[in-house]
């Protein structure tokens, strides 16, 4: 691949990058639980006010209009030839949309139902297992994919130059190196292992250590089968990296190692596919499998007095309504209010042992990696 064609797939790749987020963002309130407005407890018929749609309007309209900015960024570094640029689009959009998030939670807190928080239920039976023996069966395949290509390096070490590129510049030639160390060739494998071990340490804390919602009827189903939607995501998460990283790491072992990878562009539109293949699922399920709700269904809120349940979450302790910090809620998982899925209690030492497990490991391991080389 020509270093100019890999500046073009690269910025083609950003481009859909930043069309990717701005749908994430203008789905977002509806991705959540019905009285869940902007990561505020509300009462659901709030969301069919006047004040709230126009709430919701403004939130769009300002996501949409930094999107543009961002896909003029992105065509203008085409032209001069620069990924600076288009990167830049993509963190100003990120930034721009979290900040409309922002202001859009401030004007909904007003409305805010105070008394959600107090309410509670309690299963007098096991939670289900959400099909945890198949999980832990599939569980096996990313640490084998990676323990397979560890083997096949080594027993091919001879073959492995003693330097070999492992980055690329725009102008298509190396300008990042490792050695034949086992920091060198082995690095990404460790990295992609400690995501993965990562990844398992969130999955099974999402189901043994987060609070149950409903405790019975339909709204308890609609969990279950959120649950298991989740794994099924953290799992396919972990084969994306442990795919990815086993590619990498047979790099030394190609025949012209000092040109762009000619399965660049294969790896650009596998990531967007996979990343698009999720952002439909949690369309489809909803925060709690609220979105699996059939027409006509109860959504099976009874609190005394009109008082929505929310996700039982303290609307105080959700700080920039994205990250959850309460030392008195003993659940160190809880469902996120931002986005899909779970997020941790970060009042709790768990929950930074988890997120430094899955974050703090492999930068350690790349830090260490380029100080080695």
């Amino acid at each position: 691949m020509t270093a100019r064609s890999f500046l073009e797939t690269a910025n083609l790749f950003l481009a859909a990058n930043l069309l990717l987020i701005a749908v994430f963002f203008h789905l977002l309130p509806v991705l959540t639980r019905r009285d869940i407005f902007f990561a505020v407890t509300i009462d659901p018929a709030y969301r069919r006010s006047g004040e709230a749609r126009q709430t919701l309007h403004q939130f769009r309209v300002a996501v949409w209009i930094h999107t543009l900015g961002g896909l003029a960024a992105v065509f203008l570094g085409t032209i001069l030839h620069s990924i600076f640029l288009p990167l830049a689009g993509v963190f100003w959009l990120t930034g721009a949309a979290f900040w409309a998030f922002r202001k859009a939670r401030k004007r909904t807190m007003p409305h805010a139902a105070l008394l959600a928080s107090l309410h509670r239920e309690a299963s007098l039976t096991r939670r289900a297992a959400v099909g945890i023996h198949v999980y832990r069966l599939l569980q096996i395949g990313p640490f084998a994919l990676l323990a397979a290509v560890a083997l096949y390096l080594n027993a091919n070490w001879n073959r492995i130059p003693e330097r070999f590129p492992v980055h690329w510049g725009m102008d298509g030639q190396p300008n990042g190196w490792a050695t034949r160390s086992f920091l060198g060739v082995f690095g990404p494998l460790l990295i992609a292992f400690t995501i993965c071990v990562g990844t398992a340490i969130f999955a099974y804390a999402t189901v043994h250590w987060s609070r149950q919602i409903r405790a019975s009827g339909r709204g308890a189903d609609r969990e279950h089968r959120f649950r298991q939607t989740q794994l099924g995501i953290m799992l396919a998460v972990e084969y994306f990296i442990a795919l990815t990283f086993a590619g990498v790491g047979l790099m030394p072992l190609r025949a012209q190692p000092r040109e762009i990878p000619a399965g660049s562009s294969l790896y650009f539109l596998g990531t967007l596919a996979f990343v698009l293949a999720i952002l439909a699922i949690a369309v489809h399920t909803g925060q709690g499998g609220e979105n699996l709700m059939k027409a006509g269904e109860s959504s099976d809120i009874s609190i005394p007095d009109g008082f929505p349940i929310g996700d039982r979450t303290p609307d105080a302790c959700w700080k920039c309504g994205i990250f959850y910090m309460n030392r008195n809620d003993p659940a160190i998982m809880v469902e996120s209010r931002f986005g899909v899925g779970y997020t941790m209690n970060l009042a709790h030492a768990a929950g930074w042992l988890i997120l430094g497990a899955i974050i703090g490991v492999p930068l350690a391991i790349v830090l260490l990696t380029t100080l080695h080389d």
